[in-house]
């Protein structure tokens, strides 16, 4: 099985250097950082983002746009929650690639990163791995995602967390056949919904800060997918 975390970098000059050990990773070869640049609506990622705890692959991304917050709650929800009264929603992307291509996946949004009138603050997750551009050596971005080994393999799931006040808050990107996660926490066990969106499956589950671990089980039509079964320490949050 396959699970791909992502982290929020505190600088641009980190994700920039994030991006670049990812990239290495896919093709194995050393490249210069790439020049990160973002041009769709809720993607605003900077020093108020939303702490991340987890290290950052290819499911997952980030970006920047020049959009303001016009509405809240915002528009395609796919799933709506709150944390002490601070509400927050998965949404289908609204962000592009560096080829100006729809980004695809699903954003998370949470109520006090995102004031009326300021920029656009989420973060996203998508299913497949990115293809990298390259000029003259260098990474320049990515464009479109190959999802050919994602697809070939139903125990893969691509992810992200991030803290909410006191809760751990994990997204989920997986397999278009998975019908449902089946989440461990503290000995409790709970069945999440998976949403179809763009040819995968999206969702969204809490964990308190104080739990020690959690353990996902990825199903379809409630018979859990072999090898999908993986347990995870709770980080500190930051």
């Amino acid at each position: 099985m396959t699970t791909k975390h992502l982290t929020e970098p505190e600088l641009d000059q980190h994700l920039r250097r994030t991006l670049q050990a990812v990239a290495a990773t896919i093709d194995g070869e050393p490249t210069a950082a790439p020049k990160r640049r973002r041009l769709g609506r809720r993607t605003m990622v900077g020093l108020g983002a939303v702490t991340i705890a987890v290290p950052m692959a290819a499911g997952a991304f980030y970006g920047v746009g020049s959009e303001y917050v016009d509405k809240i709650p915002p528009d395609n929800v796919i799933v709506a929650g709150s944390i002490d009264e601070n509400r927050y929603w998965l949404v289908e992307s609204s962000s592009t690639d560096d080829c100006g291509n729809p980004e695809p996946g699903a954003e998370l949004v949470v109520e006090d990163r995102n004031i009326l009138g300021r920029e656009w603050n989420t973060l996203g997750i998508t299913y497949g791995d990115p293809r990298i551009v390259r000029r003259g050596g260098q990474i320049m971005g990515w464009c479109g995602y190959d999802v050919s080994d994602a697809l070939a393999d139903p125990a893969r799931s691509d992810s992200g967390g991030s803290f909410v006040d006191d809760t751990f808050l994990l997204r989920y990107a997986v397999h278009p056949a998975v019908t449902a996660l089946r989440v461990t926490i503290d000995g409790s066990t709970q069945r999440i919904e998976v949403h179809s969106l763009n040819g995968a499956g999206y969702a969204i589950f809490e964990v308190p800060a104080d739990s020690a671990q959690y353990t996902v089980e990825l199903l379809i039509d409630g018979e859990v997918v072999p090898g999908s079964r993986e347990t995870r320490a709770v980080p500190e949050p930051r």
